[in-house]
């Protein structure tokens, strides 16, 4: 029998190892038998009925019998027990705070949304948040099962070996500790990660990740943000840093400042708060155009550059060119698969998507050209979410211990 973990490295398998092979293969099959386990794993069949047992017990799994007996024991179907098992996303964004209650199949059961005010003071954000959650776990408590955790998506770089906040411009959060603060509310596991990287890790686990090894999920939403999936796993750089693509300066010189305070990023130039800005100081300059005398939103603006607004078009192709700008370079870097574009109203306008891949296009390689889709996310408005989640269910499968 084969006694190593795959990757061709040579490294000797461990029980904890094995473990976690098993369980992440049962998750990844509809349905499968403990003799195709054993024929996928090339571990001895005492060896995987310990495992299995485990698992049952765990209830990470279910098993039934099948099928009649040709003289042994019946055929037994194993399923990732998804249904039972039960995780809390939580979505910090640039305006919202968005809550959902979860089984490991992604299906909502319950979910929130909370507008934030003027006042993003971190710790009413995180008193806002923690009745939130309690919210969720008191209306969970009828469904019964077990919840795993609490996944924490939110708009900023995270330390990945720390987990702090170190820096949101958006929300004017620095060095902070969201896991330490919910944990005045909550009593479950809690996680953290940047939105754009949990994005990419819900397509990963929920979503284009079924049919593409590597790509890169660009999030237009408040800020911009990337994450990036290599070879099936999230490229998250030293310190888990990597993807802040929008605060990359596109446009040296220019006089536009994001909120990091950097002048000519594409945050400074692309972003919803950005078209929001520069719309209306247009406005106020007397630029004709139907939006004058309208309580501005960025829909409106996306909806206007469809109905053809001189003005709405302008900063949205404008707009739409940096972020060209920036998924060419990232095509070039990465020599990914698929562009996967979320955040709500930039992503669902037609007019906007067209543009960008226009620029796309007209910057290409000759063999890149028309060759790397640019996708609308999976998950629409709840992408944030789907990551979020993900984030427990990533652990239960890379941290199991049986």
């Amino acid at each position: 029998m084969n006694s190593t973990i795959g990757g061709g490295n040579g490294s000797q398998s461990t029980p904890v190892a094995n473990k976690q092979k098993v369980l992440k293969l049962i998750r990844n099959s509809v349905q499968i038998t403990r003799a195709d386990i054993i024929d996928k794993t090339g571990l001895s069949a005492p060896t995987i009925s310990r495992i299995i047992d485990g698992l049952l017990k765990s209830g990470l799994i279910i098993q039934e019998e099948v099928g009649e007996s040709s003289g042994g024991r019946p055929p037994q179907i194993i399923r990732f027990n998804s249904k039972n098992n039960y995780v809390i996303g939580l979505d910090i964004g640039g305006t919202t705070l968005k809550a959902v209650f979860s089984n490991l199949d992604g299906d909502f059961i319950y979910e929130i949304e909370h507008q934030l005010g003027d006042n993003r003071d971190f710790a009413s954000v995180m008193e806002e948040s923690g009745e939130l959650i309690n919210r969720l776990i008191q209306r969970a408590e009828v469904e019964g099962g077990q919840i795993h955790g609490i996944g924490v998506a939110v708009i900023g770089i995270v330390n990945k070996k720390s987990g702090e906040l170190v820096y949101s411009p958006v929300l004017g959060w620095k060095n902070v500790d969201i896991k330490k603060a919910l944990s005045q509310y909550v009593d479950l596991k809690i996680r953290i990660g940047n939105v754009a990287n949990l994005i990419a890790l819900g397509e990963l686990y929920y979503g284009i990740g079924a049919r593409l090894n590597n790509f890169i999920c660009l999030n237009l939403e408040y800020g911009i943000g990337s994450g990036i999936i290599i070879d099936r796993k999230p490229f998250y750089g030293a310190n888990g840093y990597s993807g802040e693509i929008g605060h990359v300066v596109v446009e040296p010189g220019s006089k536009r400042t994001g909120k990091d305070g950097i002048s000519g990023t594409l945050e400074a130039l692309s972003s919803n708060y950005s078209i929001l800005e520069f719309v209306a100081e247009q406005l106020r300059k007397g630029v004709e155009s139907s939006l004058i005398g309208e309580v501005l939103s960025i829909k409106k603006i996306f909806k206007a550059a469809e109905q053809g607004d001189p003005l709405a078009m302008d900063v949205i192709e404008n707009a739409a060119t940096y972020i060209g700008y920036s998924i060419d370079t990232l095509v070039k870097i990465f020599d990914t698969q698929a562009v996967v574009l979320s955040g709500g109203a930039g992503s669902e306008s037609v007019y906007f998507i067209d543009s960008i891949r226009n620029k796309v296009n007209s910057l290409s390689l000759p063999l890149y050209k028309n060759a790397i889709p640019i996708v609308d996310s999976s998950f629409g408005k709840e992408a944030s979410l789907m990551g979020a989640f993900s984030l427990i269910l990533e652990d239960i499968l890379q941290n199991y211990t049986g």
